[in-house]
């Protein structure tokens, strides 16, 4: 094994992780994101780390923001849609439902494709895949020619039931080839072969909307790759938690929507199995947002709900609906960026608006004025302003203080100080919340959980959030700074499929199952990159259920082996073991139905064995700094230790602060902070004071 790189875009920093897969050996590096061509700040933070060694880099493996940005911010293609006639409008109409019954003026996110770009054609297939009205290839045709004369860049071809035949999608994409040939083409039989069409519209026309952009993309990376003498295979992050090829990003944007978060729980997973912990809730704080996700002996929580672009905040229901599989996070506008406001009622608000990397915060010093939570952690002294990145970065207090004072602290009558813990903890406080609500949405308990802090931010808020949440130890593993590019060396090659197959299980041919399973199996097979092994791959397989008549479904996991007539009492025993734990009882009298299958196909790979970080000559402080402790209301000595000085065995009461390039832990005085054999930092919290 050679060298393996990961490589993390954020909203505010990029972050580098160079793993030598013979020793474990571990480099790392950050920078600010360049946002207008983040692949600048990738080629830049590469060269800085591999100096004389690039002809040695075997992989690289990317997450990227580009994809979930260019749908948030609304810069991606122009796109044009191709659907059956009557149904242009499903994209628009969305589903019958409001998130939010008590608001007058509640508003729904605008479709991504313009109704004048939503063109029908005549043709029908039926649920069962019958084909019903031969496709119009004249209106296709039309409808084709319209489109490029309308000067659209990616085109989405969305056609009823196509899921169950694709063969009129088929017919549409050689027409668009054959008439604009230089136009992409994203068939919803290929994106998202899943029965529900306004979900399955959305999602084929987020991938046709980011389509262009991400090819254009991962070109200039790979360009830039070249030019550095790093030639090597590139990989990209999925949303579910596993590694595929460039080619396969190219095709399935949309597959990437979420790739750096999932590689930040995939990070918190591999060292709470380290440690030996079985139930995580990995906690991720950037400059922009904050993600948690649960993780359960080992295995990283994942769903196929997801919404991007929310209108009304993070309000589940007010986004654009995107159905692929991704790990199952809560993502709330809470980061070291997050601007501080007051509230038209004359209240301290915190987020979701943030600085990004420019300005950044007005302790960046590059002209933003605006106070941010890390302004705040800087004035209350839990940020060494000339240790910020290890020094290359150094921060202004002074600017830091004004903003907050301008902001906040007189308009409220407050002292900086106050003004500055208040934005501290309302920004925690907002965090808490959003936890309890998506831990209790899982049917989980906190207060049974150990909380793995990581990101720039995350271990300066951890033992706070932890205390408001009930949760007595926090985790933060080693390099906590950049855990994303760390969880992206860790990741395994894996790719996703489904098909909807809707039949009753007492009527089911469970060998035509087989068939389709097995046909899932061979898309696997060819979308893995070619320095896969396909003969050593492994599958995962489930069945989305319910009960007939029920409108949502139940993922129930199957076994490997293969499923017969006989296997129906066995199915249903499966289906009630995973529905009485989420709901709590099972109903005999209803009968089941099968809806979706789905086939996950994962690479086997060597454990990566990262090396522990050196330990420096002394575990004694290197200074004390005062820090503001809220229950005596004022600034208290914290003795102040280089992270990398402690060895394993190490072990201190609070107040403490551990100091690193990339991130900054604060503990206070109810706890008890200790490092384990693989050099991460166990907190322990006794209550009481903070």
């Amino acid at each position: 094994m050679g060298l393996s790189l990961g490589s993390d875009i954020g909203g505010t920093f990029t972050d580098f992780a160079l793993v030598d897969g013979e020793t474990g050996d571990i480099r790392i590096h950050k920078r600010l994101t360049t946002s207008d061509d983040p692949s600048k700040a990738v080629a830049t933070g590469v060269a800085a780390l591999l100096v004389g060694q690039a002809p040695n880099l075997e992989t690289h493996i990317h997450g990227t923001t580009l994809v979930i940005n260019a749908v948030i911010e609304r810069k991606g293609a122009r796109t044009g849609l191709i659907t059956t006639e009557g149904f242009r409008d499903v994209i628009q109409i969305g589903r019958e439902k409001r998130y939010d019954g008590w608001d007058l003026k509640i508003s729904f996110p605008k479709p991504l494709i313009d109704r004048a770009l939503r063109l029908e054609v005549l043709e029908r297939v039926h649920a069962d895949g019958r084909v019903l009205k031969t496709l119009d290839q004249r209106a296709v045709r039309a409808a084709v020619t319209t489109l490029q004369s309308e000067g659209v860049e990616s085109i989405a071809v969305c056609l009823l039931h196509a899921y169950k035949n694709p063969i009129h999608e088929q017919m549409v994409r050689a027409a668009i080839e054959e008439i604009a040939p230089n136009v992409p083409v994203s068939l919803s039989s290929e994106v998202l072969p899943e029965i529900n069409e306004y979900e399955r519209v959305s999602t084929t026309a987020v991938n046709a909307y980011t389509k262009p952009a991400t090819a254009s993309y991962l070109s200039r990376l790979e360009e830039r790759m070249v030019s550095l003498g790093a030639d090597s295979e590139l990989l990209l992050m999925q949303s579910s938690g596993g590694i595929n090829s460039s080619e396969t990003a190219r095709d399935f944007p949309v597959r990437i929507i979420e790739s750096g978060p999932a590689a930040g729980a995939l990070g918190a997973a591999h060292y709470a199995r380290l440690a030996g912990l079985g139930h995580v809730l990995s906690f991720d704080m950037g400059g922009t947002t904050a993600k948690m996700c649960l993780v359960q002996d080992g295995r990283v929580s994942r769903t196929t709900e997801f919404e991007v672009a929310h209108v009304h905040r993070f309000k589940r229901g007010s986004g654009i609906p995107v159905r692929v599989p991704v790990l199952d996070l809560m993502e709330i506008g809470a980061g070291g960026g997050s601007l501080a406001h007051i509230s038209e009622v004359g209240t301290l608000q915190v987020g979701p608006e943030s600085a990004g990397a420019d300005p950044g915060p007005a302790c960046y010093g590059q002209g933003g004025i605006r106070p941010s939570v890390s302004d705040a952690d800087l004035v209350l002294g839990y940020l060494d302003p000339d240790h910020f990145l290890g020094g290359e970065m150094l921060l202004d207090k002074l600017a830091a203080e004004v903003a907050i004072r301008d902001e906040v602290a007189t308009p409220l009558d407050l002292e900086v100080t106050e003004a500055a813990f208040g934005i501290h903890g309302i920004v925690n406080e907002n965090m808490a919340a959003a936890a309890k609500v998506y831990v209790t949405e899982h049917g989980e308990d906190p207060t049974f959980y150990t909380l793995v802090a990581f990101g720039g931010c995350g271990p300066v808020h951890a033992v706070d959030l932890a205390r408001r949440l009930g949760i007595k130890s926090v985790l933060i593993p080693p390099r906590a700074g950049v855990a994303s590019a760390i969880g992206m060396v860790v990741a395994p090659v894996s790719y996703d499929t489904v098909r909807t197959n809707r039949v009753r299980v007492e009527v089911a041919d469970f060998c035509a199952l087989e068939v389709l399973f097995a046909a899932m199996a061979s898309e696997c097979e060819s979308r893995m990159p070619p320095s896969v092994d396909k003969a050593s791959l492994d599958f995962e397989r489930c069945a989305e259920m319910r009960y007939v008549g029920q409108g949502y479904n139940v993922a129930v996991p199957l076994p490997n082996t293969p499923l017969t007539d006989a296997s129906a009492v066995d199915v249903q025993s499966w289906f009630d073991g995973v529905y009485r734990k989420l709901y709590g009882r099972t109903y005999d009298d209803l009968d089941l139905e099968f809806i979706n299958l789905r086939l996950t196909a994962t690479a086997p790979m060597d454990e990566v064995r990262l090396a522990p970080a050196a330990v420096g000559p002394s575990a004694n402080p290197i200074t004390r700094r005062d820090a503001y402790c809220p229950v005596q209301g004022c600034f208290v000595p914290h003795s102040v230790y280089q992270r990398f000085d402690l060895g394993p065995g190490f072990a201190s009461d609070g107040p403490v602060i551990i100091q690193e390039n990339e991130a900054t832990t604060i503990v206070g005085t109810d706890g008890k902070i200790s490092v384990d054999a693989h050099g991460s930092l166990l907190i322990e919290i006794f209550g009481g004071a903070a």
